[in-house]
């Protein structure tokens, strides 16, 4: 049976080794420039490719909540492309979310500007108008909010028309013109027939004018799917209340009171309060 090598032996087997792959590494070929761009990811050969890089981790962290890691990452954006228009609109509705809405106007005003100063695509000025629209529709400012949300619809090449569309409609509600609204919604369902939320809004719009069938085929199966949220379990309750049917409602409270037990819409159930919306 062959010694394994102990102590000095086996340093002495390593350097062996490493000194073999030294020696073949001599020997072989140089590894090609694009052999290396076959094997690798590159990095992105201009400023705003690698500010995007950042502002999409901050996106990222923004929408999981991580409003700290996800300023940081803005603020690495801007310092590689202190132009970046997107940059500055994602830093106002970080803003917004932390209720500093002083900073949060500001940073949407420095995005416009960019958007009129730097050579910008008709997507992301839309983008801008977009967020920035919206920050004022939560601040109840519904003319100047629609006007930011038309703006944007009106940009050549924009491509988030649906959500535009779907915000402008929420905006509407607010603000009371339901039949501006519903034209929002449906201009939504255009773009994606299965939205959700487009989808609950209008349904809510028909319930409201007493037609529950419409409302009803409208809601369709949200309730049945992972997209089934406190507000449209209530209205699927409040429509099987309304066509008597007893077991759908029990079961929809019932789901209402097990997913989403600390919401408003389980206490009215839990109360049978029908008559609260």
């Amino acid at each position: 049976m062959k010694a394994q090598p102990t102590g000095l032996g086996l340093i002495f087997v390593l350097v062996c080794y490493l000194l073999l792959v030294q020696l073949q590494g001599c020997s072989s070929r140089a590894i090609s420039q694009a052999e290396v761009d076959r094997l690798t990811q590159p990095e992105p050969d201009s400023v705003r490719q690698r500010a995007i890089r950042r502002i999409t981790l901050a996106s990222a962290y923004f929408a999981q909540e991580q409003m700290d890691a996800a300023m940081q990452e803005t603020r690495a954006a801007l310092q590689i492309d202190p132009d970046f228009a997107q940059a500055y609109s994602l830093l106002g509705l970080i803003h917004q979310r932390n209720n500093a809405m002083d900073l949060a106007q500001q940073s949407f005003e420095t995005a416009i500007r960019l958007t009129a100063r730097v050579s910008t695509s008709g997507d992301e000025i839309g983008a801008v108008l977009h967020n920035y629209g919206w920050f004022l529709c939560q601040q109840g400012k519904y003319s100047s909010a629609q006007y930011q949300f038309a703006m944007a619809i009106s940009q050549p090449g924009y491509r988030q028309l649906g959500q535009t569309w779907l915000v402008n409609g929420v905006c509407q509600v607010r603000s009371k013109q339901t039949l501006q609204a519903r034209n929002s919604f449906e201009k939504a369902l255009g773009f994606a027939p299965n939205d959700s939320t487009a989808r609950l809004e209008l349904a809510w719009l028909d319930w409201q004018d007493g037609n529950v069938l419409e409302a009803r085929r409208m809601l369709g199966d949200i309730n049945t799917s992972s997209q089934a949220t406190p507000a449209s379990l209530w209205l699927g309750i409040l429509l099987a209340r309304a066509l008597k049917l007893d077991s759908e409602m029990a079961s929809l409270g019932e789901r209402l009171a097990q997913r989403f037990a600390n919401s408003t819409q389980a206490a009215l159930w839990l109360a049978r309060k029908f008559d609260d919306k």
